[in-house]
């Protein structure tokens, strides 16, 4: 193995403590990639619209003006299962699958679904570039992955898909989300995402999961322990 490429990997293995080890999520229509590999360093920019103006005989003010886009960068690259490197976190795919799947969502023009449990993220963003490229003989492909947070832009009546009363002339109340004390069975999933999606039916419940059940990864081995799951009001 080149010099290069051990220094990439021992960048991995003795990266930020709070990260090494960390499942990073990317999800899309249906399908769901856990990185194999966490980057070294994630990179994200919450901006802020402000603006200064002049006032007369009082010069430059700042005016506070609303959030720019999210944006999530960063660098790693997926393995090939031949290697068994020891600090593979996620899903041990061949590395041209991870690519195409990337490349799929990317073409596709719908927003991935990013959760980095460290950074607090868990937005649906769109992909802005990704950059997969060879480096050496490893069979190991490299990338680059840059993201855009994508907000819903949606109004009340349009997110309230219950019907108007004829006699009232009102719209039904819409459902406030996921209530009671205790979820249905589960009796197979692959990690914490997969249990949140067959148990109350979005993946964005992933957190009540993590949190009910006192989980510290996204991943899990064995999801018998997840079978009764109990939800936090």
């Amino acid at each position: 193995m080149k010099l290069g490429s051990v220094l990439n990997l021992l960048s991995i293995v003795l990266g930020s403590p709070s990260r090494r080890g960390e499942t990073i999520v990317l999800s899309c229509d249906g399908e769901r990639l856990a990185l194999p590999v966490t980057p070294h360093q994630i990179d994200s920019t919450m901006g802020q619209n402000n603006r200064t103006v002049n006032i007369a005989a009082r010069g430059e003010v700042l005016i506070f003006g609303l959030p720019k886009l999210q944006t999530v960068s960063f660098e790693s690259f997926f393995p090939h299962p031949d290697h068994e490197y020891p600090f593979v976190v996620g899903d041990y795919k061949q590395p041209a699958e991870c690519v195409q799947l990337l490349k799929k969502w990317k073409e596709l023009r719908q927003p991935v679904r990013v959760i980095i449990p460290s950074l607090d993220i868990n937005l649906m963003m769109a992909i802005q570039e990704f950059n997969p490229s060879k480096r050496d003989n490893t069979g190991d492909i490299y990338y680059s992955l840059q993201l855009a947070e994508y907000p819903e832009l949606v109004t009340p009546s349009a997110n309230n898909p219950n019907q108007v009363n004829t006699t009232t002339g009102l719209r039904g109340r819409p459902d406030a989300g996921v209530r009671g004390t205790q979820a249905t069975m589960v009796t197979k999933a692959a990690d914490v995402l997969d249990v949140a999606k067959k148990a109350y039916g979005k993946y964005q419940h992933w957190r009540r999961v993590a949190e009910s059940n006192n989980l510290k990864t996204l991943a899990i081995n064995n999801a018998d322990k997840l079978r009764k799951l109990v939800i936090k009001e």
